[in-house]
């Protein structure tokens, strides 16, 4: 190949067949690049946040009452709950902590109205296990659990001393049970489920990310959802054997698109 070859090919590739010469990417060009795409990833984390319709946590405790602070929150404390011989609540680094000192069953409930969902993401643990309980073997407890309600409606509990309640759909933490199985419970058994969504080591934090809206349409056999209306907390160590103690914790409590 001769030097003019070397030459003509190098003009066309630095004019194109056009005969324009091409531009360079400059220092500036390249730097003014690197920030848009920076500046897109900064915001990758704001648009999957954007996802969150609702949320509950547990940050801006100053000190006091526990209870009494929750209830300004709008949580109200049910069954045990109150008790503090029973059952005891701490707040340490914006983390709701439960705690049973004996067979107890600790409930705080608080009223909701969340639209549009389609999961619930929640940030938990558990630090003592109720010794013995497992659904599958009819010992009904468990350290934490989330109650979900579903509308207003209210459906028959089965028993005189149960109050009637909407749909509900509880999800806990279990040591040895199936995972994502719905189990009955004594009573509610046509409109309430319980359904261990992990089995975390002690002490160890778990995010849990459960289709809420799904598993109630596919459980109850419903075409769509309805709106959120209620929310509980539990830790229930009534049916175990035993001191009936347990720990666990919460930090956040999600609901996305």
């Amino acid at each position: 190949m001769t030097n003019s070859r070397l030459a003509g090919r190098s003009q066309k590739n630095m004019t194109g067949d056009s005969g324009r010469p091409r531009r360079r990417m400059t220092g500036r060009t390249l730097l003014a690049l690197l920030v848009i795409a920076c500046s897109a990833m900064a915001a990758s984390p704001a648009r999957s946040q954007s996802s969150v319709i609702d949320s509950i946590d547990f940050s801006g405790f100053s000190g006091g009452s526990v209870l009494k602070w929750l209830g300004s929150r709008g949580w109200v404390a049910k069954q045990d709950a109150s008790n503090s011989k029973k059952v005891v609540y701490s707040v340490a680094r914006d983390t709701l902590r439960l705690e049973t000192r004996t067979r107890a069953f600790g409930l705080l409930l608080n009223e909701a109205n969340v639209r549009d969902y389609s999961r619930i993401r929640i940030e938990w643990g558990v630090d003592a296990f109720p010794p013995g309980a497992s659904y599958e073997k009819g010992i009904r407890s468990e350290a934490v659990m989330v109650y979900v309600f579903f509308g207003k409606e209210r459906h028959a509990s089965g028993s005189l001393f149960i109050p009637d309640s909407p749909y509900f759909i509880g999800l806990f933490l279990c040591e040895s049970d199936t995972t994502n199985k719905p189990f009955t419970g004594r009573y509610h058994r046509a409109s309430g489920r319980f359904v261990c969504v992990d089995r975390p080591s002690p002490g160890t934090s778990v995010t849990t990310d459960f289709p809420i809206a799904e598993a109630f349409t596919r459980i109850f056999g419903k075409n769509q959802a309805p709106d959120i209306s209620g929310i509980g907390i539990a830790i229930d160590t009534a049916n175990v054997r035993g001191t009936g103690i347990a720990k666990s914790f919460i930090r956040k409590i999600e609901f996305l698109k």
